[in-house]
């Protein structure tokens, strides 16, 4: 998932600002350095930054895409290997244990056991034919 690149509307103001500036007089000056050419000055910078920002975030999804596909690789490889194992040891070998895999014979499996409740005696009534009281039920 690529990060989200960034716009700047500081930027996109000033530069309409210093677009407005230029329109009063090419080489405005108003003194104690508020001049066209310094506030374009801060732009640039500005916009310089902005873009090595957006470049590093770029290098940094390229970075994280890599050691996706290196740890696809290496779990890729991993798996080969132990099967490798397996296949030259046997997979009921010490050594196939010894890879990081489970003896496939040799160890009985631990068994699970249920354990179920007795079953509960709801009682219910049936009603009578006769018109007398009903009498319990047990299910």
């Amino acid at each position: 998932m690529s990060r989200q690149k960034r716009n700047s509307t500081a930027l996109e103001q000033a530069e309409r600002r210093l677009e407005s500036l230029r329109s009063i007089a090419r080489d405005l000056d108003l003194g104690r350095g508020l001049s066209v050419h310094n506030f374009a000055a801060i732009l640039d910078d500005l916009a310089t930054k902005l873009a090595a920002y957006n470049t590093a975030l770029s290098n940094i999804d390229k970075m994280a895409d890599d050691i996706r596909m290196a740890e696809k690789a290496a779990r890729a490889m991993s798996e080969q290997m132990l099967m490798g194992v397996g296949s030259h040891y046997g997979r009921t070998s010490q050594e196939y244990e010894m890879a990081g895999g489970s003896r496939r014979k040799g160890h009985p499996r631990a068994r699970v056991t249920a354990n179920v409740p007795a079953p509960v005696v709801v009682p219910t009534t049936e009603p009578s034919q006769n018109g007398a009281s009903a009498t319990p039920v047990s299910v």
